[in-house]
């Protein structure tokens, strides 16, 4: 029968190790004491286990001897509030932790090993620290180095591994003291001279017996100067093993780690790997759900639902682009394990049927005094809103609760919320539809798993608006949830649908021009590097740019080591005049703009409305900005003549013009409204050129005789320090020595001191409070502040500003495309919404339209909210997206 074990850890030789030795990530000592327990748990599989603490009370030995440790530091500043976490982490582990007022940690460990061995449990000390090393015994009591990993150190070992026998430890830490506790040793006698020593006359009594016989005369005088201490010090160095502890085999058997408190732990400590490996006991479902497929059942569900107001609602589809989806089902939920799913187009069902299903279940969505809730709403509300329904009354959507509470974090699907919030698994869509080429469509799927699959994502989205709305309220988030977020959610879906054409004739012709570009540069560059190669292979640029055209290496990527050809590296050596970096640039950036857009955008028109139909996402950005994909629109290029060429392709319907209007300087706008300089707001006030008057304040001159260079310069400066760019940078953009760019920001602050100074505050009340908040209370939570890494503290406070600029500007907008959408469904207009990028609407309307619909939309962006300065929008018409910029 194999031994069974007792693993003592040494709780602050590890915290101190892990402190040291961590670097360069928060809570480093957490961090360090975290992993030691994992791989000893997981290569050790202990039967019992303790974790030993010293204590604040003064102990026996400093009773003895006052000067005990005396010479110690005060423990770092940054270890001691992880002292308390550490301790919470052994708890969530359920490890037992042992701590004796009087005692050291040491005395703990030796007291448990030697009861642990008189039960036949051998005791294994978990520890680096030399001086355990008295304590072991045989193969009853050994040492265990987890950061090593040797096998177990026994008694057989130790003159090998210390040299000298088991029995002469404690008297071999006598002759030596310890310095690091203030203990005194014998003077004059290192490590070597004292294991002599004990080899040749045994222990200590004998070498003080034999003194005279000793020929060194430093050890003989360092022996006769410490004879009247040297029982003091055995005793300071001697771990005791007498404490009144006793080894219960129930209180030290290993338990099961709390895995709520562990992953609730190392959520608080953004500890993400080590939480997305701790196990979760994923309830199952057990609720049978109700098949709403005759009238009777479906009315008296629908009763319930108007006498409460409140319904969860989640559709079924056969696809997941809403434009092209049939709807199938919708499931409903009133309660947590009260829900149903009412079948509309399976198939074999009677079409008379569903009209009356439809019928029934629109009134419903049409009755201003039920709240709808969704996860995701608007995907189901698209669907919908396509196939003619209408929805009145209040919105609610799960995801979005999820992104506003977490907007640092992707996953916001109700599959991981579920596994989040309710350690639930749900029922995934290949279970009940197949996988791969057998998988088929929702409407083919027999009722019976149907009904269970889409029941139950109704139940769980009730039971996360249970979890999630609470925690709005408790963050201060529900007035950005109901003002910015909530109310965008039909705008969006309405949006979505009417997508925008797209002139495929026009690409056609543009991608063939691109293709002839891209064989003439490819032409270029191989006669300027003298040979062919693989233009796309990084490798091969690499070795044609730095060893055959023997050009300057800017950095190594990080994983290979090679050289590195990104985008820095190019625009670094194409501003020195290199020919070849700068065709690189071309060539990557028109290769690039040819598949992800010329070429990829007819293929994206959808076959039944002729139009494109572009996501724009809600749940992406941490700052609160739209995201759009299929396709990306924030991506297309307006700074080169080519990407402004691919918005010529997004054009109206027939007899109808695109009208767009954009905000003019927002972020530098919102820097005047938070800041208050004087020189800003005045500016914006007076309706100056904002980067001709900042050109003349800097470079002290008078705005008329400001250069275009100047301006140029001025405006990398002006948006580059709202959000912390520095001398180096600033000088690599204007291409002008640092020191320069060093004058310019610092003639910067002194002219606009209030600029500093609210980028300051920003950053110490995100330290203080470890999140920014935007002018609406978005919140973003911002680790990096913390950070002992430097540079995670910068990105941190770059964050932090850049988060209340842009989060603001994001939500201006959104209320624009809010009180336009409510204005344009209350007026005789006819023009939709297409598209929102960055700071930029984009509408189509009949030409005769053009200019009221103008106005209204400079109205509504101009007025949406009033700030220290003036909100202005620049209003263009044209008969494509590029005509209107």
């Amino acid at each position: 029968m194999t031994r069974q074990r007792f693993f003592i850890i040494d709780a602050f030789a590890h915290i101190f190790r892990a402190f040291y030795a961590v670097k360069n990530i928060d809570h480093n000592a957490v961090f360090g004491f975290t992993m030691m327990l994992r791989k000893l748990l997981a290569s050790e599989d202990p039967e019992f286990i303790a974790v030993a603490f010293d204590t604040s009370a003064p102990t026996f030995r400093k009773e003895l001897y006052p000067e005990y440790k005396a010479n110690r530091d005060a423990m770092p500043e940054s270890l001691v509030p992880q002292i308390p976490i550490i301790k919470e982490l052994i708890e969530a582990f359920n490890i037992p932790m042992v701590e004796a007022p009087g005692f050291e940690a040491d005395d703990i460990i030796g007291t448990l090993a030697k009861r642990a061995a008189e039960k036949n449990v051998q005791a294994v000390i978990v520890s680096g620290d030399k001086d355990m090393l008295q304590l072991v015994q045989g193969d009853d009591i050994v040492m265990f180095d987890s950061k090593k990993g040797v096998e177990y150190l026994g008694e057989s070992g130790i003159p090998d591994f210390f040299g000298c026998k088991p029995d002469q430890i404690i008297d071999l830490l006598t002759i030596w003291g310890d310095s690091s506790d203030n203990v005194p040793g014998v003077r004059g006698v290192g490590e070597k001279g004292a294991k002599k020593l004990l080899a040749e006359y045994g222990n200590l009594d004998e070498i003080y017996k034999n003194l005279d016989q000793i020929k060194q005369k430093r050890y003989r005088e360092g022996f006769a100067d410490a004879r009247d201490r040297i029982e003091l010090t055995r005793t300071l160095v001697t771990i005791r093993t007498d404490l009144e502890l006793a080894f219960d085999e129930d209180t030290y058997r290993r338990k099961e780690p709390q895995n709520d408190d562990l992953r609730a732990l190392y959520e608080r400590l953004n500890f993400k790997t080590l939480m997305e490996q701790v196990p979760i006991t994923l309830r199952r479902c057990e609720t049978e759900y109700e098949l709403l497929d005759n009238e009777e059942r479906l009315k008296a569900w629908l009763d319930e639902i108007k006498e409460k107001a409140f319904v969860v609602f989640d559709i079924e589809t056969t696809s997941l682009n809403p434009v092209d989806a049939q709807l199938v089902g919708m499931a409903l939920a009133l309660d947590a394990d009260k829900a149903a799913y009412v079948p509309l187009r399976h198939e074999g069902q009677d079409p008379a049927w569903t009209e009356r299903a439809e019928t029934m279940l629109k009134s419903m969505m049409t009755d201003q005094n039920v709240t709808k809730c969704a996860h995701n709403a608007k995907y189901d509300i698209s669907v919908l809103f396509n196939k003619g329904w209408e929805i009145l009354g209040r919105i609610e959507d799960t995801m979005l609760m999820s992104y506003l509470i977490n907007p640092n974090d992707s996953r916001h699907g109700m599959d991981d919320l579920a596994e989040q919030h309710l350690h639930y698994r749900t029922i995934h869509f290949e279970e009940v539809a197949g996988t791969g080429k057998d998988q088929v469509t929702f409407d083919k799927v027999p009722l019976d798993k149907a009904c269970q699959y889409a029941a139950e994502d109704a139940d769980i989205t009730f039971q996360l608006y249970d979890k999630l709305y609470p925690q709005l309220k408790d963050l201060e988030l529900v007035s950005v949830y109901n003002v910015v977020e909530r109310p965008l959610i039909p705008v969006l879906a309405r949006m979505e649908n009417a997508g925008v054409r797209v002139n495929s004739d026009y690409l056609t012709d543009m991608s063939a021009r691109m293709e002839d570009m891209i064989q003439g540069l490819e032409k270029e560059i191989y006669e300027l590097a003298g040979e062919e190669f693989n233009l796309k292979s990084t490798k091969q640029l690499g070795e044609i740019l730095f060893e055959k055209l023997g050009l300057s290496p800017v950095k190594k990527t990080t994983k290979t080591k090679s050289y590195s050809t990104d985008q820095s590296v190019l625009e670094a050596l194409a501003a020195k005049g290199h020919e070849v970096p700068a065709k690189m640039l071309d060539y990557r950036m028109v290769t690039k703009l040819k598949s992800t857009y010329v070429d990829a955008l007819p293929d994206m028109i959808n076959a039944t409305t002729g139009r494109v139909h572009s996501s724009f996402n809600q749940f992406v950005a941490a700052t609160g900005r739209l995201s759009s994909n299929n396709p990306n629109l924030q991506n297309i290029p307006i700074r080169t003549e080519m990407g402004r060429d691919i918005r010529a392709a997004f054009i109206p319907r027939e007899g109808w013009v695109m009208v767009a209007a954009d905000y003019s300087q927002i972020e530098l706008r919102l820097m005047a409204h938070f800041s208050k300089d004087e020189t800003l707001v005045g500016a914006f006030r007076q309706g100056e050129d904002i980067h001709r008057r900042t050109a003349g304040e800097i470079m002290g001159v008078v705005p008329d005789l400001v250069t275009d260079d100047m301006r140029r310069a001025a405006k990398s400066i002006n948006f580059g320090l709202i959000y912390g760019m520095g001398d180096f940078r600033l000088a690599q953009e204007l291409g002008i020595p640092r020191k320069k760019a060093r004058e310019y920001i610092e003639t910067y602050f002194e002219k606009m001191p209030k600029v500093l100074s609210f980028r300051d505050e920003v950053i110490a009340k995100a330290r203080e409070a470890g999140e920014v908040r935007t002018y609406f209370g978005r919140h973003r939570q911002l680790p990096e502040l913390q950070s002992r890494n430097k540079n995670m503290q910068n990105q941190g406070e770059r964050l932090a500003v850049n988060t209340l600029i842009q989060g603001t500007a994001a939500e201006i907008i959104k209320l624009a495309m809010i009180h336009l959408d409510e204005a344009l469904s209350q007026s005789d207009l006819h023009a939709s919404m297409l598209l929102q990028v960055h700071d930029e609407l984009v509408l189509e309307c009949p030409s005769e339209e053009a200019e009221r619909v103008g106005a209204l939309l400079q109205e509504t962006m101009e007025n949406v909210v009033h700030f220290e300065v003036p909100l202005v929008a620049e209003v263009h018409t044209g008969h494509n997206w590029k005509e209107t910029k």
